[in-house]
């Protein structure tokens, strides 16, 4: 994080939501999240804006049938469309990586408000599938994952950088300050005996994608929604990360000496405080701000002063499986909760 920068529990959200308009899904956004709006997802819109549809726009061998909503790599004549992107990547052709306004109809009605961002905006945030949850996901006409692809997972790293460093770019002729975060949900298997990772690839693709960000000028974070060897991520020199504090923050906890190296060195942690589920409903925004304050308590006992401590507010995940009225919910509640954090 840029010298002397410092979170107060600014509130702002992950990508996905519910709404199929793009101006009504910016108007709520803007008016929840001013200090830190964000783009939406619109994943009921589209099956494009699938968060591993919406990326995936020349990616070597791509096949997106929309009818049957599927999405995969067809090796059997790849090399001519590996050698292009590669091409594009080493003349630094940025624009070639660029994300058309048919896969993400939210990121470009949000780049028409720059004339109307509120007057209390910090950062304007966006996101992009992180690259250990891509390669794992995506598979190829074989249904095997080309995360075992040493080929392919470099290209698509690479892929990813780009479009990171194209939506930087874009971003920034909204605000100077921008946050990425790299939605990495497939970390939850991390060191999982039921999943074979090469630790060394994933921690390497990882910092290729966070080190195109950075260069960029941006600020990165990782979101995780679930829960995960923390130690993998605390000591990556990521700027943000954001997990779901709602269900994991004792295990979170548990990490508290690489989470002490983590703040002093001037990263933030984005407490997902706010359950993106109808659990929103029994948790008001005063019970949700008490139990965060005694997570913060015990924070404190195991030597971490209060003065390193750099915090964002986020719903746990995104709200995309909810209802337009329960993420409205969610996102009413996390503003209050920063609100309160704040007060």
């Amino acid at each position: 994080m840029g010298e002397g920068l410092k979170f107060n529990f600014e509130a702002t959200g992950i990508g996905s939501v519910p709404f199929r308009d793009p101006k009504a899904a910016c108007d709520v956004i803007f008016d929840n999240f001013p200090s830190i709006p964000f783009w939406p997802q619109l994943s009921r819109l589209s099956y494009l804006e699938n968060m591993y549809v919406q990326y995936s726009e020349n990616i070597p061998g791509i096949v997106v049938d929309e009818i049957k909503k599927t999405v995969h790599v067809d090796t059997a004549d790849i090399m001519g469309d590996i050698e292009k992107v590669y091409g594009k990547y080493l003349d630094g052709d940025v624009d070639f990586f660029g994300i058309s306004e048919k896969y993400a109809a939210g990121f470009y009605e949000f780049l028409r408000r720059k004339a109307f961002l509120p007057k209390e905006t910090k950062f304007v945030k966006g996101h992009i599938t992180g690259p250990i949850s891509y390669a794992m996901t995506l598979t190829n006409q074989n249904k095997e994952s080309i995360f075992y692809n040493k080929d392919l997972v470099e290209v698509l790293t690479k892929v990813l950088a780009m479009k990171a460093r194209w939506q930087i770019r874009q971003l920034k002729k909204l605000s100077p300050n921008v946050i990425i975060f790299l939605d990495e949900p497939y970390l939850i298997s991390f060191g999982s005996g039921y999943v074979m990772m090469d630790q060394a690839l994933a921690s390497g693709i990882l910092e290729e994608v966070a080190g195109a960000v950075k260069e960029e000028g941006a600020l990165c974070g990782v979101h995780c929604c679930g829960n995960t060897d923390w130690s993998f991520l605390l000591q990556r020199g990521i700027d943000i990360i954001n997990f779901d504090a709602y269900n994991f923050t004792k295990e979170f906890l548990l990490y508290a000496a690489e989470l002490k190296g983590f703040f002093e060195r001037g990263s933030a942690v984005a407490w997902g405080i706010v359950p993106s589920s109808n659990a929103v409903e029994k948790n008001s925004a005063e019970i949700i701000t008490q139990a965060l304050k005694a997570w913060m308590q015990i924070l404190h006992t195991k030597g971490i002063e209060k003065g390193v401590v750099s915090s964002l507010i986020t719903p746990s995940c995104g709200v995309g499986t909810l209802d337009e009225k329960s993420a409205q919910k969610v996102f009413e509640t996390t503003r209050r909760v920063s609100e309160l954090m704040q007060g």
